[in-house]
């Protein structure tokens, strides 16, 4: 349930609440909203998808999870994020990224999918962001280019992040999961 404010907060207003608070909360610049648990699914593919980053990753980059990062006026947590040196183990808050990953829900694809496409492209420091179906083998790669997205999909395969020096097999992201055939 999102959190109704009696006046506007900032950034920094948030973030001092949200310490004070046992669960997570993201900030859109108006409004708190509540971070709900992940399906068994959701939770599989970040698992998955965090040790296949850390077993490829330079080991001069880092690869977190579900740690919230600052931009703007807003605060999101992404499921998975990689920085580009590693983070401190006091570091609550990120400060920039270089790939943002999302599993998607039924709840929250078309936040994923449109204000949260439009927001992390405040990022300067974002080259990625990429959107991982948790109902289906599916993936969409966002890649900066130019100061603009370009988007395609994949399906079967290995994703590629060649400005990261990564490929990682989709098999290994959605490894011990299994799907419903589509109806047909």
């Amino acid at each position: 349930m999102d959190t109704l404010l009696r006046a506007p907060w900032t950034v920094d207003e948030f973030l001092a609440w949200e310490d004070r608070q046992e669960g997570k909360h993201e900030f859109d610049g108006f409004d708190v909203i509540e971070m709900t648990g992940g399906s068994r699914a959701h939770q599989r593919i970040v698992f998955n998808l965090l040790t296949s980053l850390t077993a490829r990753l330079d080991p001069s980059f880092d690869a977190v999870q579900e740690m919230r990062i600052r931009f703007g006026n807003r605060v999101r947590y992404p499921d998975v994020t990689i920085c580009a040196e590693p983070v401190g183990q006091k570091v609550k808050t990120l400060l920039d990224a270089i790939a943002a990953f999302e599993v998607l829900s039924d709840e929250t694809a078309r936040t994923d999918r449109t204000i949260k496409l439009s927001e992390y492209a405040e990022i300067p420091s974002l080259q990625y962001y990429v959107l991982l179906e948790q109902d289906r083998i599916a993936v969409t790669i966002h890649h900066r280019q130019a100061g603009h997205w370009q988007t395609h999909a994949i399906t079967e395969g290995k994703l590629n992040l060649p400005a990261l020096g990564l490929t990682l097999p989709l098999a290994e992201i959605y490894a011990r999961l299994q799907f419903q055939p589509p109806p047909g």
